[in-house]
């Protein structure tokens, strides 16, 4: 069903065509009942009046009407008739109606008897004459009410409109509403078969306010909690280090994992802070150009230790969205590009406004990521068999940051061979 209204629209104007078809088939039934009682009645009057004519032997009357027909009958002679009839008798001699047949079509013929003259008069009327004026009769009692019905269609319309405004009102809240916007639905007019809908979604949404506040305060919490301890141990271990009291390699390696344990959960604070809801509250105008400088200046330092050559093309312009994130999603990208792009090899970032749309292009000379690894390459916590094979730390939570910001701003991110030998990732952002 596509729409409500339409559904009720049609089935109110089907029943009531219904119905008035109904009613006119019924009507009709009883206006021929009607008219054939009026008309007998007219016939047996003017038969009653002729009888009491005198007679008047062979006298025809001109048939100036085809609706109507007259014989008189004396003694078996005939005295009187219009000229549309025979010589013979048009019907029995007895008294009352039947129908006849004569002059090629049926008639409807009332025999009267008068016994003070001994006169026999039939009066005669054509069933045909009858059927077309009853018709007439109908047509015009009924045509107001069939010309109505548009009309009526048109009213049942904007009454069937009117009675689904609340609904339509919901849904314009419903699908007006941000994110984040998890207040109570309140409509101008609620119908009683509307209130229990409205009421669940009002429980729902409010259960859904607390369980979203819960894991942002937790995944917040959480990932801030773990800094601190993660901070301090690094530092110890770096003291112990100093102290040269233990194996070097040990506390190499227990460093090693440490960072990338403050790694995790620098990416994981991050998940927190781009959320849906956070970026879209947060949207204004800035320059992504300049926002790329500033990421390729923060890890120019990690850049330079691999001797690695990196080329930003594109010049400023405006673009609406969530800098925060923007600048989020650049470092993850560039990051990225500069752990899994050896020593001494390229990085080439394209960036450029078109039309509303921020195209980041990203590419590297590294081992880029295989084409049936590329679906997964965007879950949370996946690494693939290249970067397995590396032993380069990471969390496997960078492409899945990337995605979340692109869907923020509905665009599209999309992997691929580079040119340069590894991965080409292309991102599309609209701007707000």
């Amino acid at each position: 069903m596509d729409s409500i209204r339409k559904y009720l629209t049609l089935l109110l104007i089907s029943a009531i065509a219904l119905i008035s078809f109904i009613a006119a088939l019924q009507g009709y039934r009883s206006g021929m009942q009607m008219s054939s009682v009026l008309f007998d009645a007219e016939l047996k009057t003017l038969a009653q009046s002729i009888t009491n004519l005198p007679n008047q032997i062979n006298d025809t009357i001109p048939a100036s009407n085809e609706d109507l027909a007259i014989q008189s009958w004396s003694a078996s002679n005939l005295v009187l008739r219009t000229s549309n009839v025979p010589l013979t008798p048009i019907a029995p001699f007895e008294i009352g109606y039947s129908d006849q047949n004569f002059n090629a079509q049926r008639w409807r013929v009332y025999a009267s008897f008068n016994q003070q003259t001994f006169t026999w008069v039939f009066v005669a009327q054509p069933l045909k004459t009858r059927f077309e004026l009853t018709e007439e009769m109908m047509i015009s009692a009924m045509t107001p009410f069939f010309v109505a019905i548009p009309v009526l269609a048109l009213a049942i319309f904007l009454l069937v409109t009117y009675g689904l405004a609340p609904l339509r009102e919901l849904t314009s809240q419903l699908s007006t509403r941000r994110e984040n916007d998890f207040s109570a639905i309140e409509l101008s007019r609620t119908p009683e078969e509307l209130l229990p809908t409205v009421n669940t979604l009002n429980s729902l949404l409010t259960r859904l306010n607390s369980a979203f506040e819960r894991e942002k305060q937790f995944a917040s919490h959480a990932a801030h909690e773990l800094r601190t301890p993660l901070s301090v141990l690094k530092i110890n271990l770096h003291n112990l280090q100093q102290s040269q009291c233990s194996d070097y390699e040990d506390i190499k390696h227990l460093q090693q994992d440490t960072d990338r344990m403050i790694h995790v959960v620098n990416q994981i604070l991050l998940l927190s802070r781009t959320n849906p809801e956070i970026i879209s509250a947060n949207f204004d105008t800035f320059d992504p150009y300049k926002i790329a400088q500033k990421v390729i200046s923060d890890i120019y330092v990690n850049i330079d230790k691999k001797n690695q050559n990196i080329e930003l093309n594109g010049e400023s312009c405006e673009f609406r969205g969530n800098e925060f994130a923007l600048y989020t999603l650049l470092q993850n990208l560039i990051s990225n590009a500069n752990k899994y792009t050896p020593e001494n090899s390229d990085i080439r970032i394209n960036l450029s406004l078109d039309d509303k749309c921020l195209h980041i292009n990203v590419d590297d000379s590294g081992a880029g990521i295989p084409e049936h690894e590329q679906a997964k390459s965007t879950l949370r916590f996946y690494r693939g068999q290249n970067h397995q094979k590396s032993k380069i730390e990471g969390s496997g939570l960078g492409l899945s940051i990337v995605e979340q910001i692109v869907a923020m701003h509905n665009g599209k991110l999309t992997l691929g061979k580079s040119d340069l030998g590894g991965l080409s990732v292309l991102v599309e952002l609209y701007s707000a």
